[in-house]
């Protein structure tokens, strides 16, 4: 299973001598404030449950699981759970409830994956208030792309796997992180890769930041067994 990694985040400088890839954003989001993310206080890995720390902003708790099986290296299914406490300073209190599920079937290096996409209840306080969904499509050739949305009272913004690294001419094949749009404006982009870190628009409401959040918790903390 896939240890993710979380810490504080270093200066661009220190990463660009790191092997660490970075994922592409646009100039506008580059250029905002870091909101870094740590868990137990901790830079190492972590596993199945956790305490993190975003900024000094918002805080909580998680328990993740992940299985997978295969017959003959043929057939083969996975499956993932996710719940996670989200707190913020402002008094507010979210709940994260997530499932996913993937079937695999792959017979002369072609691919035939398919599955139900992973998916998340949002609620606040007891009460339901949103919904996260990201979706895994697959080619016939096992290059998938993920894109999904996050919507929180309301509030609907769409997201999409990001493979490519700056500087990179290619796709790799992991995520490095997630890239939110509003009506096709990336608002907002969260580094998964090695240390995990959010970066906002400024104009962005304090309901779409909660939003932001939110589905960066989900994104970053979905333990696929497939990657």
């Amino acid at each position: 299973m896939k240890k993710l990694m979380l810490g504080v985040l270093v200066t661009t400088s220190l990463f660009g001598c790191a092997s660490t890839a970075i994922m592409v954003k646009s100039d506008a989001v580059s250029a905002q404030p870091v909101l870094a993310v740590t868990v137990d206080g901790k830079l190492g890995g972590f596993g199945d449950e956790g305490a993190y720390k975003i900024a000094d902003q918002y805080s909580g708790r998680f328990t993740r699981d992940a299985s997978k099986s295969s017959w003959f290296g043929v057939v083969g299914s996975s499956k993932s759970g996710l719940v996670a406490q989200l707190d913020s300073t402002q008094g507010q209190h979210w709940k994260i409830q997530c499932t996913g599920e993937q079937s695999n079937f792959s017979l002369g290096g072609i691919d035939m994956s398919g599955g139900d996409p992973f998916q998340c209840d949002i609620t606040q306080d007891g009460q339901s208030v949103g919904h996260y969904e990201l979706k895994t499509e697959h080619s016939l050739m096992g290059a998938s792309k993920q894109s999904g949305f996050v919507t929180v009272n309301g509030n609907k913004i769409e997201l999409t796997a990001v493979k490519k690294a700056q500087g990179s001419s290619f796709e790799g094949g992991d995520a490095l992180g997630y890239s939110f749009t509003i009506e096709g404006k990336e608002v907002a982009a969260t580094q998964t890769n090695g240390a995990i870190s959010i970066q906002m628009l400024p104009e962005l409401t304090a309901a779409q930041r909660d939003t932001v959040v939110i589905g960066s918790i989900a994104s970053a903390l979905n333990w696929n067994p497939n990657s």
